[in-house]
């Protein structure tokens, strides 16, 4: 067991917990426990799906980015609003299955929300210009034929509630 932070919001109650066991990359369970003088009151909590397999079974992951000839791949990055993801990481993963992409690149956005990934050579791509989930990944891009391809992307957000919410983005 790994003692977790301490904290007091004043002198009779004190909040503190304890990781238990971390099952899977995306399940932990806590134990919290609340401390008041005379009382004792415990609560486990547990994140994430039970199945350890889930993540690999949540979804189903394609390409979203395929390249007929080396093509040099910028863009920008918003939100529906229209405001741009600042300083954002943007990945670029070769399309190997839908369970091994492996990371070709990786750059961070500018103020105003622009990536420019260089030169990229022909391929299938998993392109994810979301870092979490909060937001939902491009099903399908179109560079098809081009030397040089702009991609503007408008991302929607993701409920945040659902079991696939803890999974890491594939």
């Amino acid at each position: 067991m790994s003692r977790g932070a301490t904290f007091t919001n004043d002198p009779f109650t004190l909040l503190s917990f304890a990781m238990l066991r971390t099952i899977s990359v995306t399940t932990t369970i806590f134990f919290i426990v609340v401390q008041v003088p005379g009382f004792g009151i415990c609560q486990t909590v547990h994140t994430g799906p039970p199945d350890p397999n889930f993540c690999a079974t949540a979804e189903h992951i394609k390409p979203n980015l395929e390249l007929d000839r080396t093509t040099r791949v910028t863009g920008r990055v918003i939100d529906q609003s229209g405001a741009p993801f600042k300083k954002s990481r943007v990945e670029l993963r070769k399309y190997m299955s839908e369970e091994r992409q492996i990371a070709v690149k990786t750059v961070l956005t500018d103020q105003d929300g622009r990536f420019d990934l260089g030169a990229i050579k022909s391929g299938r791509y998993r392109f994810l210009p979301s870092p979490s989930r909060a937001f939902q990944q491009p099903e399908r891009l179109d560079c098809s034929n081009r030397a040089n391809c702009q991609l503007d992307i408008t991302l929607k957000a993701n409920p945040t509630d659902l079991p696939e919410s803890s999974c890491p983005i594939r």
